[in-house]
């Protein structure tokens, strides 16, 4: 009788065990199955926000280039009667911040865009008639005199510069004497400051 229950007693242990080894089994297959749930959704997300990071990035380098605060805006005038272009640097309107090249041909027709940079700003404008910026230099009681010049030709007192020929070449003084035509204010600028 001890030996039937010994074997009846060995006969539970193994039936036990089958059930406590399946139980074990079962969960860690369930674990890894989560794991790999788990893992396959991340992939998933992960290709997601791949092509969403895409779809940024493409949208962000097809955007226009908008005008800075700190930009340089040069208007240039060519007026076709004397073929000669005025530039005039200016400070940026504040309409003009944040505008797009597309936006400022639609708000400023008449005016062509040269060139269009966040920082760089030039626009031309044909004019007709004359450029009103012809100056001619003489020499006058032994200084330098600036004459403006009109459409037909005339010349007005414009400034006496107090710029002593004195010390010039003569080469210099020759040409004052016959008058050296100047175009633009920057030219005359740049030309008193050469005699200064």
């Amino acid at each position: 009788m001890k030996k039937w229950g010994i074997i009846i007693a060995f006969i539970i242990i193994f039936i036990i065990a089958i059930f406590v080894g399946n139980y074990i089994y079962d969960s860690s297959n369930k674990e890894e199955n989560t794991i790999k749930s788990e893992n396959t959704s991340n992939s998933i997300v992960n290709q997601v926000d791949y092509s969403v990071r895409n779809d940024i990035t493409i949208n962000t380098d097809s955007e226009e280039e908008k005008i800075s605060p700190n930009a340089t805006l040069i208007l240039k005038k060519h007026y076709k009667e004397c073929d000669h272009t005025i530039k005039e640097y200016a400070e940026i309107p504040e309409e003009f911040v944040n505008l797009t090249k597309s936006e400022i041909e639609k708000e400023y027709p008449e005016w062509e865009v040269e060139k269009f940079t966040p920082l760089d700003i030039i626009l031309i404008k044909e004019e007709d008639g004359f450029c009103n910026e012809h100056f001619i230099l003489r020499e006058e009681q032994g200084v330098i005199t600036v004459y403006k010049i009109d459409k037909q030709g005339v010349e007005s007192l414009y400034d006496t510069t107090g710029i002593s020929v004195e010390y010039l070449t003569e080469n210099d003084k020759l040409e004052l004497r016959n008058g050296i035509k100047v175009y633009g204010k920057e030219e005359l600028n740049s030309m008193l400051e050469n005699y200064e």
